[in-house]
């Protein structure tokens, strides 16, 4: 039986989706496999027995990079310990299957290192992140290295170390830490070194990552393929140069040594470089995909295949998702496969112009060739997956590819590899490093802080640079009639293709392009059973966008793509805060760049904590708070009215300029004559009670629940005069006042009103047109992935 052509195809097509549904039935249930029930287990603390599978910094180092806070025990106080660890038993119980597991420690007692056995008691939740457009998604990231759980260790007497012996790479790098320490404490960019020596950042600071986001360099400190394939080949033509220079004669059986192939024992040497480095960085996503590559292709050539670059590398994709299945929804992935990709159509569609010449001449045009091509082929996927792109990436990488790879990276190498035999030639190495990259910052530093150097992107801008990078990579690639002279391609189809991609690319950014209504709804088909009135070929009028932003809320009113933003969710000590996670890139995916007003309902952090945030980020014509404050330009007082693009917003709540708790709550009846929806903040079942007495007729479409769905608020009363056809919850995932608490519930049950909760569904957008409403959920119709949950 000979299967055809087409057949075989498919066959290739169904094993790869087998496979990649196999590997997701196994993670879907790995609680189940071990007769969990994840739920159930955020419920309370567990006893965790594992493996620290994360590098940590030293002690000294952490003090270090938190210095301006007060130390308590190892750590400072307000410092965080985060690290992966792999579970092996749960309350003593040996599991069936490992789990791995993300964990933070605040004042931690114990010194963790990767490598350590240790048992914690620590309180988790399944696998789970906020869940917006335009944002980050950290349930994607979680889930792309196969961690099933977060959660938090908690200081117990009980904590104990189990195995002190860290991992050789740990120790190496608290080495290599110390030694930075104790010769450059104050230097700035020591922390660059722990990323290329042992693919640490976690000692990255906020100026750092500035610099290298801003000029497109960040790949560099990644040690990925440029890195790996750079030791591979060095040690390679180092090994093969130093086996011809050594006197065999002199040896024993000199004659036997010299009938060997030293090129085999150059390859397996080279490898065994390549695998010490991997192994230094952790055997990384990035550096196992290097390693795949570069052990694919050296032993092809060991076994003496002739191989073609396509089916190399065809090759080592089929072995990654064989191997690493989960790596196929990560960004690195994409971006590693299109550059080489780019690369390799690069080299051969300018193969002509590229080899004319001297050898210097070759090497210059090549660099400038290839970095030209990856610079703007890959400014469509960098803007997919960053919603940003820097126009002064071919400029950075121009200089700071050939300086990294020719000085920065070996240096650091060096240092990292000769520090077991001597510290004082570590130190020498170390220095000329620094001096590398203090000479690369300069320049690097002084891109970065160019006013044009990184543009924004919305959603239609992204789809625009996708079509240009297609054009680009059609007219350049696969065009036939395309032919060379002996400088390379004629000057008419450079001009037409540059020309166009140059045209195309100024018109995204410029046109001031109106997004509301275009990106939200047509880019999925909207389930039937989410209409809650007939909508038929109408164009949308308003929406309303109800953010996941955990315990919290922040609701967007967006129409004619102009929008108010009604409170701004919680910011935290750490820095982490709603505006910058949620908001802003959601405003950036649909092109807002400014906000007409903001109103805040209260003060409570989760709600109004990050208000100063958005006033340093994004122009603020009009600030409404419930209390009178310097930077607040208006009030909300009971009465008060605005008219907004033929919407109309009325204050029903509070009756005067009070305090700023619950109670005072900013009450909005959000009207466009035909659809009501009532934010209540976070006003108690005695608020709802004056509200019914003072609008006996008060009614709505939607509500979003008061208080998250506390049991102080939506009474019976409230909910059966309002009447909603849906309520929105904004609560947090498994929060630890369980809101919305059941009883609400079932209350908003017995009046049949369905509650859609963010915690759940993540970002809600909520649709208004003459002819209806309809919703959109993130998890339902606008994550592009299948793992919406993962217990």
């Amino acid at each position: 039986f000979k299967l055809n052509n087409p057949v075989r195809a498919c066959s290739g097509l169904l094993f790869g989706a087998s496979w990649m549904l196999f590997n997701a039935f196994n993670f879907q249930h790995l609680w189940q496999d071990n007769n969990i029930n994840a739920v159930e287990l955020s419920t309370k603390a567990q006893w965790l027995q594992g493996q620290v599978l994360s590098l940590q910094l030293p002690k000294k180092q952490h003090e270090q990079t938190n210095r301006d806070k007060k130390p308590t025990n190892n750590y400072s106080e307000d410092a965080r310990l985060r690290f992966n660890f792999k579970v092996t038993h749960l309350n003593k119980q040996k599991l069936s299957k490992a789990i791995q597991v993300r964990l933070s420690w605040k004042g931690a007692t114990l010194s963790l290192k990767q490598g350590q056995s240790a048992y914690l008691k620590v309180k988790l939740k399944p696998a789970h992140g906020l869940a917006n457009l335009g944002g980050f998604s950290y349930q994607t990231w979680l889930n792309s290295k196969s961690i099933s759980a977060t959660g938090y260790v908690l200081n117990n007497k009980d904590n104990k170390v189990i195995i002190a012996e860290p991992s050789l790479r740990q120790q190496l790098f608290n080495d290599y830490t110390e030694l930075l320490t104790k010769y450059w404490p104050e230097h700035e960019l020591t922390p660059l070194l722990l990323a290329l020596g042992f693919g640490s950042r976690s000692a990255l600071n906020q100026d750092l990552w500035q610099v290298l986001q801003a000029t497109g360099t960040g790949h560099l400190i990644a040690i990925s393929g440029l890195h790996i394939g750079l030791v591979a080949t060095g040690s390679y033509f180092f090994i093969m140069l130093f086996m011809r220079v050594l006197p065999l004669q002199f040896f024993a059986n000199s004659y036997l040594l010299q009938s060997l192939n030293i090129r085999y024992l150059a390859i397996g040497l080279s490898m065994l470089v390549a695998l010490s480095y991997g192994y230094l960085a952790g055997f990384s996503l990035p550096t196992i995909r290097a390693l795949v590559m570069v052990s694919l292709y050296w032993c092809l050539r060991l076994m003496g295949l002739n191989v073609s670059i396509t089916r190399w590398l065809l090759l080592t994709l089929f072995l990654l998702t064989l191997t690493t299945p989960f790596s196929l929804f990560t960004a690195s992935f994409w971006l590693s496969v299109y550059a080489v990709t780019v690369i390799f159509l690069t080299l051969w569609r300018f193969k002509l112009v590229i080899s004319s010449g001297n050898q210097v001449w070759r090497f210059i045009k090549g660099l400038l060739v290839i970095q030209l091509s990856l610079t703007l082929l890959l400014l469509p996927i960098s803007a997919v997956f960053f919603q940003q792109v820097s126009v002064v990436a071919l400029l950075a990488n121009l200089i700071a590819v050939p300086w990294m790879s020719f000085f920065s990276i070996p240096l650091c190498l060096l240092s990292v590899l000769l520090m077991p035999i001597s510290d004082l030639i570590s130190q020498f190495f170390v220095m000329l490093c620094l001096e590398s990259l203090q000479l690369l910052w300069y320049y690097l530093t002084f891109l970065s802080t160019q006013p044009w150097a990184v543009l924004s992107l919305s959603s239609i801008h992204i789809q625009l640079l996708v079509l240009a990078g297609l054009l680009s990579v059609i007219f350049l690639f696969f065009q036939p009639s395309v032919t060379f002279n002996h400088l390379g391609l004629k000057a008419k189809y450079v001009a037409a293709v540059l020309g166009g991609a140059i045209v195309l690319y100024s018109a995204l950014l410029s046109t001031p392009w109106n997004t509301a209504n275009s990106t939200l709804v047509s880019t999925r088909a909207i389930p039937t059973q989410k209409i809650l009135m007939q909508s038929r070929n109408q164009t949308i009028n308003w929406q309303l966008v109800v953010f996941d932003v955990g315990q919290g809320l922040s609701v967007l009113i967006q129409h004619h793509n102009r929008a108010i933003l009604y409170d701004t969710g919680a910011s935290y000590p750490s820095g982490f805060n709603m505006i910058k996670a949620v908001v802003l890139p959601y405003l950036q995916h649909i092109g807002i760049k400014q906000l007409d007003k903001v109103i805040i309902s209260h003060s409570d952090n989760d709600h109004a904590g990050g208000l100063s945030i958005l006033e340093q980020s994004i122009p603020i014509n009009e600030l409404i708070y419930n209390a009178r404050l310097e930077k607040s330009t208006s009030t909300c007082v009971q009465g008060e009215h605005l008219d907004w693009q033929g919407v109309s917003i009325d204050v029903l709540w509070p009756e005067k300029i009070v305090a700023q708790d619950n109670d005072d709550s900013c009450v909005l009846l959000i009207s466009d004559g035909k659809h009501q929806v009532l934010l209540a903040g976070d006003i108690s079942a005695k608020v709802e009670a004056q509200l019914m007495h003072k609008y006996p007729q008060l009614q709505a479409d939607v509500l979003v629940v008061p208080h998250h769905g506390s049991k102080t608020s939506s009474s019976a009363a409230f909910i059966a005069q309002i009447k909603p056809k849906f309520g929105i919850v904004s609560a947090g995932f498994l929060n630890r006042w369980h809101m919305p608490v059941m009883e609400v519930v079932d209350r908003y049950q017995a009046n049949n009103i369905p509650l859609l909760n963010s915690a759940e569904l993540g970002q809600i957008i909520v649709n208004f047109s003459e002819a209806g409403i309809v919703t959109q959920t993130y998890h339902d119709d606008l994550w592009p992935f299948w793992f919406a949950n993962s217990y």
